[in-house]
């Protein structure tokens, strides 16, 4: 990055001269041009690995997902009892259905 960032700025430096030859306006154009190639790569690898990690990540918070809907569907086996802070029975109008 920080060749990149050389480049960019001698390219500035070039194209402002004054006193500038044809040649050396054409290599600083031709370097910016580079430069401005290199950056569009980069940016695409970056691209890439965003989207891969964002794939990752979604499909860690669908298996976190699916691992908590089994785990309360496991754990949901039992018949509501008597409210432990109000002491009301919560099922006294329902049968029992394990007698």
């Amino acid at each position: 990055m920080n060749r990149l960032a050389i480049a960019c700025l001698s390219a500035l430096a070039l194209a402002g001269a004054s006193a500038c030859s044809d040649q050396t306006q054409e290599d600083a154009s031709r370097t910016a041009e580079l430069a401005g190639d290199d950056i569009e790569a980069n940016a695409a690898v970056v691209g890439e690995i965003i989207e891969e990690g964002a794939k990752n990540a979604a499909g860690a918070v669908s298996e976190g997902a699916a691992d908590v809907e089994r785990h309360i569907e496991q754990g949901d086996k039992e018949t509501p009892d008597t409210a432990p802070i109000l002491g009301d029975n919560l099922n006294q109008d329902r049968v029992d259905p394990a007698s």
